[in-house]
């Protein structure tokens, strides 16, 4: 065999394997963090979040809740918490980010939306928390599996005006479903920190890390997403989603977000429809805009949630 050939091979080969180690490495889901724990929480990166975990574990306790569960599009058994809200002029159906928990990405803002009167819905992405599912398909199927919760939600508790809300994966979760048939009683979004496509946040983040071009290997991140996570990695694009909408959306990033570049709010945000707005905050890394600006944040939640949801 030719030394080209073999050499050849050799290379297609390493970045084949290289594609499905970081398939594995993103997709596949993993045990879970111990929120709850601080000895164990503190050796993560998620340690500087455990006082807002607690407030927020503590806040729930304080308040009625109950457990809800569907069964996704797919088979899945999907978990969920509900906090109901006296006399509720609404429901806030809330997707939390990847590998995360609705105790970190919403711990500061649940009393924000409940004390307006909101219903809280707090599903448990699939392959997350209580939620079945081994892979993380980045909002492809995440998004569907939002329509089964507003399905659910709509059954069980009518059709009062729902906002639908989330942070980064969730965020993209979200706005994922701007140019689906939604029903009626959906009438805004609030997202934080969305990505544009499952293929350019793992291209983003694989070059932050390895300092190479995605192109090399994404090829074979994307085969294995679809053979053994059943998703494409282009399959959902924020930009043409939002391109379609309607709906009253707030749209937020960090200025100096380094997971998720603000520019992919930045582009989404060009192309929506509807009535938009926009905060970019800065000095603010991924996640952290309410943190940075709590006051901004809070009034344009509130406002908004005047303006749309709640009409006082």
């Amino acid at each position: 065999m030719p030394i080209v050939l073999i050499v050849v091979s050799a290379v297609f080969l390493i970045l084949a394997l290289t594609g499905a180690y970081v398939f594995l490495v993103a997709c596949v889901r993993t045990k879970e963090l111990p929120w709850l724990d601080k000895e164990k929480l503190v050796k993560t990166p998620y340690g500087k979040y455990y006082d807002g975990i607690v407030y927020a574990d503590n806040w729930m306790k304080q308040h009625t809740t109950s457990e809800a569960y569907i069964t996704s599009f797919d088979g899945l058994k999907l978990r969920a918490r509900w906090i109901p809200a006296e006399n509720p002029k609404g429901t806030v159906l809330f997707a939390h980010g990847y590998r995360s928990t609705y105790l970190v990405d919403f711990s500061m803002v649940l009393d924000l939306y409940h004390d307006a009167g909101l219903n809280i819905l707090l599903p448990d992405q699939r392959a997350h928390g209580k939620s079945e599912g081994k892979i993380i398909t980045f909002g492809v199927k995440e998004s569907r599996d939002m329509l089964s919760w507003l399905d659910y939600h709509n059954r069980e508790y009518g059709d009062v005006p729902v906002l639908l809300s989330g942070m980064s994966m969730g965020a993209s979760t979200m706005m994922y479903l701007a140019d689906e048939k939604l029903p009626a009683n959906v009438k805004g979004l609030i997202v934080d920190c969305g990505f544009t496509t499952p293929k350019e946040i793992l291209s983003c983040v694989f070059t932050s890390v390895t300092h190479l071009p995605a192109f090399l290997c994404m090829w074979s991140v994307g085969i294995c997403a679809r053979i053994f996570g059943g998703f494409g990695l282009k399959r959902k694009d924020s930009r043409v989603s939002l391109a379609k909408n309607k709906l009253p959306i707030i749209m937020i990033h960090g200025a100096d977000d380094s997971f998720v570049p603000c520019e992919m709010t930045k582009e989404a945000y060009a192309v929506c429809g509807g009535p938009k707005q926009i905060l970019l905050v800065e000095g603010a890394e991924h996640g952290v805009s309410f943190v940075v600006a709590q006051e901004r944040y809070t009034q344009l939640i509130k406002d908004f949630l005047k303006q749309y949801i709640i009409g006082e």
